[in-house]
């Protein structure tokens, strides 16, 4: 039996391909049909997969290479992983008060993607001194997540596209502050995309701390006291609840 938040949510997305059509659960190449075993896979294969193009590097900062990104990140588990969703989306904001960001329609996707890299194209990023990259990373890379392409996984390939970015053009990224500041993390991106009413210091804050001009040491061992305690205070500041990714559902057009 469905708890009757699940039932609600389900009853709304019965429409939606992407779902089995017996659960809420999205179709898997696993044949999960438990939404939390199905997440904890997907967060394990996709982290590990993260590194694996980190190491590899990567430099195709286009509509295409978003998407090369999804589905290197999620191709073991989605047979749409790399491809655009084919419905809208939609999903309530506790931020907004139970209201969603408004992603880009299904068709319009290509195009505002196109809009969105070509604003980050054209900027000359090599010139700019660090506190300049992040403001303008705090405000170009939203565009992109607001189009939210994919049917899941859209902040984990943005966040790593921008990681990817900012080491292209020779600063660090501290991706464990990050992944541990995920929560807020995407709460800057929610804030980010309200259009004439977005707010970017959010995203700048963090992107402040996380952009560093030399590499960052994760192993403890190697770090002085006075290192992990700066490590320590700026991890914190971000720390919030523990983050629980909620799935979107289809948008019921109007």
């Amino acid at each position: 039996m469905l708890p009757t938040e699940s039932l609600q949510q389900w009853c709304v997305a019965v429409s939606d391909i992407y779902l089995y059509e017996d659960v809420p659960v999205l179709k898997n190449k696993l044949d999960i049909r438990d939404e939390k075993t199905l997440d904890l896979i997907e967060a394990e294969q996709s982290r590990a997969n993260m590194m694996i193009l980190y190491e590899r590097g990567f430099s195709d900062f286009t509509p295409t290479g978003l998407r090369k990104i999804h589905q290197f990140l999620f191709g073991d588990i989605y047979d749409w992983a790399g491809k655009y969703r084919l419905i809208n989306i939609e999903k309530r904001e506790r931020l907004l008060g139970g209201r969603s960001v408004w992603y880009s329609n299904d068709e319009a996707i290509p195009d505002d993607l196109e809009k969105a890299f070509t604003a980050i194209s054209a900027k000359q990023w090599e010139q700019f001194s660090r506190e300049e990259f992040v403001h303008d990373l705090a405000r170009l890379f939203p565009r992109v997540w607001q189009v939210h392409p994919f049917r899941e996984g859209n902040t984990r390939t943005v966040v790593m596209m921008m990681t990817l970015f900012v080491e292209h053009y020779g600063y660090y990224m501290d991706h464990e502050l990050m992944a541990a500041s995920a929560g807020y993390v995407r709460d800057s991106f929610v804030m980010a995309s309200l259009d004439q009413i977005s707010e970017y210091e959010h995203l700048e804050r963090i992107l402040m701390d996380a952009v560093c001009t030399e590499p960052i040491i994760y192993d403890e061992q190697t770090l002085d006291s006075g290192g992990q305690s700066e490590r320590t205070g700026k991890y914190q500041k971000y720390q919030k609840e523990k983050y629980e990714p909620q799935p979107h559902h289809k948008r019921e057009e109007k």
